[in-house]
């Protein structure tokens, strides 16, 4: 194990779980609670300053909805995420504060759980194995939001809004939201996280499956829904597409990293690994 990430569901022998098996719960009593004025160091408006600032630092980041990864149940090889929903600004602003610890203390305190505070917004990222058998690795660029300058699998996040448009967090209606469109959304948007960063075609991927989910223990306990996902790609045919440039996410990397699969999930490049973001870690234990 590594101390920057928890393994929460970590499936037996290799029994991934396709989007035809996933069942989800949508209910808003699975959101983030409201922080009470404890103080001025804690509270809602500490979480609206510390994103005011960020937005100064980078004028790019954008206050979207995503879903919260409230808890998961597994029984009779069912896996079943238990989602609400939550904002970008809050998951900076809790998960990302640096008064996270103390958040999370206050989340024991009050209610016996130190993720009652926090935004916990469900990331995704995809291990995606090229028909040579290497793993498409990422060095994040400044611009992103998180783990800048760290190596990293494409990933982001699922977006409510692909299912119910724009609006904010607190007008969807969770209880209302189809379970096979949730799913769905889950899924595609690994897909869509990999072409949009590295630059592979949708109709080279396989469909992504379920290898478990992390925490990452460096954002306070954040969640990252961890896939696999195969392309017909070579490594070279891969290189090739990214270094091109012409992919919508061009941006939020400055370099591309092949490594076998074998060397990836042994951990046997000590130095790559040092500089590997929790998300990768996460798919290198759960592969």
């Amino acid at each position: 194990m590594d101390e920057d990430v928890n393994l929460i569901l970590s499936l037996p022998n290799n029994c991934f779980v396709t989007r035809k098996q996933l069942n989800v719960r949508t209910d808003s009593k699975f959101n983030r609670k409201i922080i009470s004025a404890e103080s001025e160091r804690l509270s809602e408006d500490a979480i609206q300053k510390i994103w005011s600032n960020r937005l100064v630092e980078n004028p790019r980041l954008w206050n979207g909805t995503k879903f919260r990864l409230h808890s998961i149940t597994y029984n009779d090889n069912q896996v079943t995420f238990n989602l609400g929903v939550t904002c970008y600004m809050d998951f900076l602003g809790t998960n990302w504060s640096p008064r996270a610890k103390e958040l999370q203390e206050l989340g024991i305190s009050n209610h016996g759980n130190p993720q009652v505070y926090m935004s916990d917004a469900m990331g995704v990222g995809c291990l995606v194995k090229t028909h040579d058998g290497k793993v498409v690795l990422l060095r994040r660029s400044t611009l992103c939001g998180e783990a800048q300058g760290l190596w990293d699998i494409p990933g982001g996040h699922t977006e409510p809004e692909e299912i119910v448009g724009k609006r904010n967090f607190q007008d969807i209606n969770l209880e209302a939201l189809n379970r096979d469109e949730v799913v769905n959304e889950i899924y595609n948007s690994v897909l869509r996280e990999v072409r949009d960063e590295v630059g592979i075609p949708l109709d080279t991927l396989s469909d992504p499956v379920l290898m478990g989910v992390a925490r990452n223990t460096t954002s306070a306990g954040r969640p990252s829904v961890e896939f696999y996902s195969q392309t017909s790609w070579t490594s070279d045919d891969v290189l090739k597409a990214y270094k091109k440039g012409h992919h919508l996410e061009a941006d939020e990397s400055t370099d591309i990293k092949m490594i076998a699969i074998g060397d990836f999930v042994q951990k046997d490049d000590k130095e790559v690994w040092k500089l590997l973001a929790p998300a990768a870690k996460g798919c290198a234990l759960l592969y």
